[in-house]
C-alpha cells in the first residue's frame, strides 16, 4: 500500500517512544508487572511459547522489544532471528540475551515491519507477540511472512485486535469515575487522548493518510492501526489450525485501579473471572492467539 504523507517522520516517532518506554508507577501497565501479566496472559503467552519452540528450530520474531520471548525461544534451542524498529530496545535485548547466555543463538536486527524484505524459505515458524496491531502494511508483511516459511511453516501470534467503540467508551467511562493510579486532575489533562482511544482502525488509518494527528496515538502513532484485521489477513494468507479470543473488557482496569497492594492481585483474579465469564457468553475477546501454517503449494493445483 502506498505509505502516508510524512510516513518517515511518523516512523522516527514511533521508534523513539519504544526506545523510551520503561516502567512507570504513575501510568502502570500489565506487562509491567509480571503476576498481573501472568494472571491475565499467562495461559496464552505459555501457548505461544510452546507452539513456536514445537515448531522451531529456525524462528523469526516480528517486533521482539527487549528480547523477552527471543531469549525463552533460544534457552530452549532455537536460533531466532528478532526483529525491532527500536536500536535501542535491540541494544537493551543484546544485552540480556549475553546475560541469558543466549547472544550466540539470536541475531537482533532493525527493521521496519512495514516494508521489511524476508528472505524465501528461511524459517520454520514466525511468531509475533503484541506487534501486529502496530503494522500499517499488515496484508504486505504477511505476504512477506507466507514466503520466508518453508513449506508447512506455522505462524504463531497472540496479539491485540481491539474492544469495539461501545467498550472502549465504557472503559474510558470507568477509568473517568473510579479511583486510579492516575489523579482525577491527571485524568482530566488524558481527556485530549480519548479521540485516539476511541477510534476505530480506519477512523485511525484515514487520519494517517490525512495527517490529522486528533486521531492518532500522541506518543506511537501506529497503535492500534490494525485491529480486526489482524485476524482477516491471517485467515485470507493462512490454514488456521487454532484461534481463539479472551480479554473483552476487564483487564483493562486491573493496573489502573488504585487499591491497598494486598488487594490488587485477588481484584485482578476476580477481572480475569468476569472476563472468562464475558468469552463464555460469546462476546469476542480484545486479545487473540492465532496458529496457522502456511498454504501448501502443491495442494493449490
Amino acid at each position: 500500500m502506498t505509505q502516508p504523507p510524512a510516513y518517515e517522520d511518523l516512523l522516527r516517532k514511533e521508534a523513539d517512544h519504544w526506545s523510551s518506554v520503561h516502567v512507570d508507577p504513575a501510568n502502570p501497565q500489565l506487562w509491567h508487572d509480571e503476576k498481573l501479566f501472568e494472571i491475565f496472559f499467562g495461559r496464552e503467552y505459555a501457548m505461544l511459547l510452546d507452539r513456536t519452540s514445537r515448531y522451531g528450530p529456525n524462528v523469526l520474531e516480528l517486533g521482539c522489544g527487549e528480547g523477552s520471548l527471543a531469549i525463552a525461544l533460544a534457552q530452549r534451542g532455537l536460533t531466532v532471528t528478532a526483529l525491532d524498529l527500536s536500536e535501542a530496545r535491540l541494544a537493551r535485548a543484546r544485552e540480556r540475551a549475553d546475560i541469558a547466555g543466549v547472544a550466540d543463538r539470536i541475531e537482533f536486527r532493525v527493521a521496519d515491519l512495514n516494508r521489511v524484505e524476508l528472505a524465501p524459505n528461511a524459517y520454520s515458524c514466525v511468531a509475533a507477540h503484541d506487534s501486529l496491531h502496530h503494522v500499517l502494511s499488515l496484508d504486505r508483511l504477511l505476504s512477506q511472512v507466507s514466503d520466508c516459511l518453508v513449506p508447512g511453516g506455522a505462524l504463531v501470534i497472540m496479539d491485540h485486535i481491539g474492544m469495539g467503540s461501545f467498550r472502549k467508551l465504557l472503559a474510558a467511562g470507568l477509568f473517568a469515575v473510579l479511583p486510579t493510579v492516575q489523579s482525577y486532575s491527571e485524568k482530566w489533562r488524558l481527556r485530549k487522548r480519548l479521540g485516539s482511544f476511541l477510534s476505530s482502525e480506519k477512523t485511525k488509518r484515514n487520519a494517517m493518510a490525512n495527517q490529522d494527528a486528533s486521531r492518532l496515538h500522541p506518543d506511537s502513532p501506529f497503535e492500534e492501526i490494525s485491529q480486526a484485521s489482524i485476524v482477516e489477513c491471517i485467515e485470507k494468507r493462512f490454514l488456521i489450525q487454532q484461534k481463539l479470543s479472551f480479554l473483552p473488557f476487564w483487564f483493562y482496569l486491573a493496573p489502573k485501579i488504585r487499591l491497598p497492594r494486598r488487594l490488587r492481585y485477588p481484584l485482578a483474579r476476580t477481572f480475569k473471572a468476569m472476563d472468562d465469564g464475558l468469552c463464555f457468553l460469546g462476546v469476542r475477546g480484545a486479545y487473540c492467539f492465532i496458529d496457522a501454517r502456511k498454504h501448501d503449494a502443491t495442494a493449490a493445483h
